[in-house]
């Protein structure tokens, strides 16, 4: 999805990948719609309400500015990084303007290259979607955490300075990783594998902040020790060894630390996270299928690989809980109400395991191998869970591990399962020369450089915003002693409003519910009670 700016009026456009391109940049936008009802569906009733409007309001700035210097930061000649502000913003493109996929590498024939023309207008509008959904997907990590105007300052500043030289270095000519010879079709590192990392960040910054250093470290010790005595092979060679050496086993002593606690929260509404769901899945067809920027035989083979991986992913993931319930069934830890309520969410992470895991992958795979996309990324999520939420704790709706996790693996299995047939399909790309294992490095290099990159730079912007929060709390601050260490402990940037509780607006709507779903208790339940939301996780399994 690269290519020159040119400016041509004898230019002629086919009208269908015009049409195409604008229905796709509809489907995308409705994905950020959905996002806001998968996750306000699968969070905490206390954040219901702020989960379901923050992906659309955020959506919404996003794009404003993606037109005033998003786009000229991404898409426009500079470097590998950043383009240039003094071109034209987006809302100042003519109509004229062309938007060509010739980069010196198309197919050649005896007419010359083969060479695609779109109205840059339109190819902005959609990767200004992109942009967006990003954005919206890094909503899930503010549950619970920070309040909806820091957020949106926060990603302001983290769509230009993260995303658009990640975008751009993958996406545009002048990219280092482009340049390299690395294929993420719709954006398995600048969309997913990015956003799931700064999710991941703003989780071990709230869970450092929130808990303390100290405290925090003896968890994450300690969760690590007792993985380590939970190892079967490691111990049995520990065993062996001191059986064999007449020494003593070593097992690390693991004490659980005394971190905060009640986050573990119920499911708000299976009935809205399926539906969410439902109109992700609609959308990825635009998410993806548009990533080929016209109406031609590779979009057909990015929609068909989209919804054979989905599917596949659903199904694997309701297997294999089905077979760990057989399993289950024979222990005293039996609990039937997990697994009867459950099945539902568990195909909702799977299905969209399986999407994100195809993403980069289906401009470039045939439709053949994309069940493989959907059935490992889901087997791996599923499997991960656990120790995914002891690590990050505060990753409530498991964004790092189905988004980032998942881009990982469909970057590796573009490499793997790449068809020259599906490139060329589109009449005007081509695959470059490369062996297995030359791709497969550029895949991964492409993957952790957006990882990297974007946990880093999160973490820096985080701490940039404390620093900043900490001295106009020292200018306010009217103690002559100790005024900079009380302004430093006060300058929480994850405070979620005044006393770090829930909106009134999202308390007023859990105690709605609650009463709802139990008519027996009359008047609701206490919001001290609401306040905690103390209770089992149904989206975890030990």
């Amino acid at each position: 999805m690269t290519a020159p700016i040119l400016t041509r009026a004898d230019v002629t456009f086919d009208k269908a990948d015009i049409a195409w391109l604008m229905i796709c940049s509809a489907l995308v936008f409705l994905m950020v719609i959905s996002i806001s009802m998968v996750y306000s569906g699968l969070g905490s009733r206390l954040f219901a309400i702020t989960l379901f409007k923050q992906p659309l309001l955020t959506g919404a700035m996003i794009s404003f500015q993606w037109y005033l210097w998003g786009y000229a930061l991404t898409f426009t000649p500079g470097n590998t990084w950043f383009g240039s502000l003094s071109t034209a913003n987006g809302l100042q493109m003519s109509p004229s303007d062309v938007y060509s996929t010739n980069q010196g590498s198309s197919v050649t024939t005896s007419e010359g290259p083969s060479v695609q023309h779109l109205p840059e207008l339109a190819f902005a509008l959609f990767q200004g979607m992109f942009a967006a959904f990003t954005a919206a997907l890094i909503c899930a990590g503010t549950m619970q955490k920070m309040h909806s105007a820091r957020y949106l300052l926060f990603v302001s500043v983290w769509s230009a300075v993260i995303y658009s030289p990640i975008a751009r270095w993958s996406w545009y000519s002048e990219g280092w990783s482009h340049q390299l010879g690395s294929m993420d079709f719709a954006g398995g590192t600048p969309v997913h594998i990015a956003s799931g990392a700064a999710v991941a960040a703003m989780s071990i910054f709230y869970f450092f902040e929130s808990n303390g250093w100290q405290r925090a470290y003896l968890h994450l010790s300690s969760v690590t020790k007792k993985r380590i005595n939970e190892n079967i092979p490691w111990a049995a060679a520990m065993w062996v060894k001191s059986w064999l050496f007449n020494t003593s086993p070593w097992l690390p002593e693991y004490k659980p630390a005394d971190i905060i606690s009640g986050r573990d929260y119920e499911v708000y509404d299976v009935n809205q996270a399926i539906f969410g769901t439902g109109l992700l899945w609609f959308g990825w067809f635009g998410f993806n299928g548009g990533s080929a920027l016209g109406a031609n035989n590779r979009a057909v083979s990015a929609c068909l690989a989209t919804h054979v991986a989905a599917c596949a992913g659903g199904t694997t993931t309701v297997f294999l809980h089905w077979v760990l319930k057989q399993i289950y069934m024979r222990s005293a830890d039996y609990e039937p109400r997990e697994f009867r309520r459950l099945t539902a969410v568990h195909f909702c992470d799977g299905a969209i395991a399986g999407l994100v895991a195809i993403t980069p992958g289906s401009g470039y795979v045939p439709a053949s191998t994309s069940a493989i996309f959907g059935i490992v990324s889901s087997a791996v999520v599923y499997m991960l869970k656990p120790l995914t939420s002891e690590y990050l704790p505060d990753d409530e709706l498991k964004v790092f591990l189905i988004h980032t996790v998942s881009g990982f693996i469909g970057m590796f299995l573009t490499g793997c399962f790449v068809s020259q047939e599906v490139v060329e399909s589109d009449g005007f790309s081509v695959l470059t020369t490369a062996s297995v294992s030359e791709r497969l490095g550029n895949q991964m290099k492409d993957a952790f450089a957006g990882l990297g990159y974007s946990f880093s730079g999160t973490i820096i912007i985080l701490m940039i915003g404390r620093s900043i929060m900490f001295a106009v709390k020292w200018m306010r601050s009217d103690e002559t002693e100790k005024r900079a260490a009380k302004a430093w402990s006060q300058a929480n940037i994850f405070k979620f409003g005044k006393d770090g509780s829930p909106a009134i607006q999202d308390r007023l709507r859990a105690r709605e519910r609650h009463t709802w779903e139990d008519d027996t208790i009359e008047g609701g339940i206490p919001f001290s009670t609401l306040d905690n939301d103390r209770g089992p996780s149904p989206r975890q399994w030990n």
